[in-house]
């Protein structure tokens, strides 16, 4: 099955979308004010330690305090040397900061490349579960038995499969020169301070994805094309070839239909092929999914139409877990079936379609109250929280879209505005909350860049926060 990326840059937020066979399936957000530090290292300094809880909280220098359970220290003795309030540590973000709680980090600090995954102070060795082949597995673990050094640990990566010695070795030498300079910095750099920092949205794109499997990358921007041109052609030579700049002035998202499909994440109900639908419900415990088999019949047999529905249904769940970025408990209420091999199936087919996901998600099978529950790893914030905001005018029961989205939305109008046939200035009314946000987060430079059109911007006092409105006025237009 082949996918392709869209890239797309506004200047304050990427946005990348990942289409497999027609259909959105994940979308990812780098903004600003609201980019992932999961990768990074930083040299913290621990502020309380709680042995009431199991953790300590680490001072990283950028907003909420890191949180560092125990478990994620390498071992006891480390633990009563390092977490000492007020003492240096070395530690490297897990999972972004979400709501009221702040990243969580780890003491066990790893270097993710293309191939390997290199684990300072570690001796395991691990190949990826989705190589299959005993006798590839075993080669990869003899070489990198070979070329590894004290203290030093490696999980070989799905794109590992059949590379040479060579291959392998100029990585692993690549991160271990990486971690060597981390140790530098550790010993020099004054507490709080980043000693590493991971690729950007776009280049961890690139190397997370260079596989055989994905036919092409969309970008938008021109600079940020020439950067990934650039990052392939010295790490992923390969991969030129499937880099495409978009030229055609309709955006990516609204030419993909992607625009669409994000719209769609704010509904509870999702249709499915056969006529019926998925209800999810996510509460502060878990994610609850419903499946519904609406006026779906097909003939006389309930099994088999209950067994299409729920076919269905596993490809949407899988689908909408991907793309809604849920994470912790998930229960999905499917339409009984009486027959267990039916239900083999089903637990089956969740478990290939959940296999594509690029974060761990387990599915753990049923109950005995014929729910069936997966666990997916918590690592950024929902599409939904990203995206969106409780609405104000009903007591929290709706969402409505975050100002930084709006601003989005009105660069990407903007642009595709500015190159518009009709002649004039390009006008845009706001609100006055969009006014503060764009001011407080210094987007002014991203408004007035729009190649040869003169940019006229209004505060309109009765607008809603959200609301916005942009039009091309030409010279004989009245200003009102």
């Amino acid at each position: 099955m082949g996918r392709e990326f869209l890239i797309e840059n506004q200047g304050n937020e990427f946005r990348i979308a990942t289409i497999e066979d027609g259909s959105l399936v994940d979308l990812s957000l780098d903004r600003k004010d609201f980019g992932s530090i999961i990768g990074n290292v930083y040299l913290g300094r621990v502020e309380r330690v709680i042995n009431g809880i199991g953790a300590a909280f680490i001072d990283l220098g950028v907003g909420k305090s890191g949180f560092l359970p125990f478990n994620n220290v390498s071992d006891s003795k480390s633990r009563h040397n390092s977490l000492v309030e007020g003492a240096s540590v070395c530690v490297q973000v897990m999972r972004d900061a979400f709501g009221e709680k702040g990243p969580q980090v780890s003491m066990e600090i790893s270097l993710a490349g293309r191939f390997i995954v290199y684990e300072a102070n570690s001796s395991r060795l691990a190949v990826s579960r989705q190589i299959t082949n005993e006798v590839e597995r075993e080669r990869l673990l003899s070489l990198t038995n070979q070329l590894r050094q004290d203290n030093e640990g490696f999980v070989l990566r799905t794109a590992a499969e059949g590379k040479n010695c060579q291959t392998l070795e100029y990585e692993i030498n690549y991160y271990r020169n990486c971690w060597n300079e981390i140790l530098k910095k550790r010993d020099k750099e004054n507490t709080p301070a980043l000693i590493y920092e991971e690729l950007d949205i776009v280049k961890r794109t690139l190397r997370d994805h260079a596989q055989d499997d994905v036919l092409k990358f969309h970008f938008d921007d021109n600079t940020i094309f020439v950067e990934a041109k650039e990052f392939c052609e010295a790490k992923y030579p390969s991969l030129t070839t499937k880099l495409h700049l978009n030229i055609d002035p309709t955006p990516l998202f609204e030419k993909y239909g992607v625009d669409e499909e994000i719209e769609s994440v704010l509904k509870r109900d999702v249709s499915l092929p056969s006529g019926g639908a998925l209800v999810i419900e996510t509460m502060e415990a878990l994610t609850a999914i419903d499946v519904n088999s609406g006026r779906y019949i097909n003939g006389s047999d309930p099994e088999e139409n209950a067994s299409k529905i729920n076919n269905e249904a596993a490809n949407e769940v899988c689908r909408q877990i991907r793309l809604r970025n849920l994470s912790g408990l998930i229960v999905v209420d499917f339409i009984n079936m009486t027959k267990e091999e039916s239900w083999t199936r089903i637990l089956n087919k969740l478990r290939l379609e959940i296999s594509r996901d690029r974060v761990n998600c387990r599915v753990l099978g049923r109950t005995e109250g014929g729910l069936v529950e997966l666990i997916r790893r918590r690592s950024s914030v929902p599409l939904t929280e990203a995206l969106f905001v409780d609405c104000p005018e009903c007591n929290g029961e709706g969402l409505v879209w975050r100002i930084e989205s709006v601003i989005y939305e009105i660069l990407k109008t903007l642009k595709k505005e500015s190159i518009s046939d009709r002649a004039g200035s390009l006008v845009l009314n706001i609100s006055p909350e969009i006014n503060e946000t764009i001011k407080r987060k210094n987007y002014e430079d991203e408004l007035i860049s729009q190649p040869g059109r003169q940019l006229v911007s209004r505060v309109v006092r009765d607008f809603s926060p959200e609301e916005y409105e942009i039009y091309i006025q030409d010279e004989k237009q009245s200003d009102y």
